[in-house]
């Protein structure tokens, strides 16, 4: 069974990017648009989220912060525009494994994926 990632970012094409190319090394992927909507998919068959940080509702911090207060393990890489060191510590302290700014590399992100 290939390893399962969600995707969570509120700009579908940076979600179709994401997909196209990590469903071609292997991945099997599923893309949510909102946080409410991923907490709603994520379940323990996820081994990874990529969490954008900026989206309308709930933000990617909130969503971090969630799901490790319910103590859920998944590894979280953020993948956002929020890109100062303050930003970056905010994510590592809500509970993110990894932090990649935007615009990325997509080599980058697949090796981190990796």
């Amino acid at each position: 069974m290939n390893e399962k990632i969600l995707i969570v970012d509120d700009e579908r094409d940076i979600c179709e990017i994401l997909q196209f190319n990590l469903a071609n090394e292997g991945y099997d992927v599923e893309v949510a648009y909102s946080a409410e909507e991923a907490l709603g998919m994520l379940s323990a068959e996820h081994s990874l989220v990529l969490l954008d940080v900026m989206m309308g509702g709930m933000s990617g911090y909130r969503m971090a912060e969630k799901l490790r207060r319910e103590g859920n393990p998944v590894p979280i890489i953020f993948l956002t525009a929020k890109d100062t060191e303050n930003d970056m510590l905010t994510g590592f302290s809500v509970g993110a494994d990894d932090y990649i700014s935007k615009p990325f590399s997509l080599k980058e992100v697949l090796a981190r994926v990796k």
